[in-house]
């Protein structure tokens, strides 16, 4: 965590070394940016692709990386 981390996402950080501690910070991260980027918008379809494309890439990225 850095002091420009706001405090949900510090507490999401922080709950996430109890509660999933092998979850990767910047996935995490990730994912937090995308839902804080749409959290006002009327249009949820868009936040959806966007964690959709996020967790597709990563899961490309990780069976890219097994099959090394």
């Amino acid at each position: 965590m850095n002091s420009n981390d706001d405090l949900a996402l510090q507490t999401l950080l922080a709950s996430r070394l109890d509660a999933a501690p092998n979850l990767d910070e910047e996935l995490l991260r990730l994912c937090y940016a995308i839902q804080n980027k749409y959290q006002f918008s009327e249009d949820r379809t868009q936040p959806l692709s966007a964690m959709e494309r996020l967790i597709d890439d990563r899961v490309a990225k990780l069976s890219a990386d097994r099959s090394s």
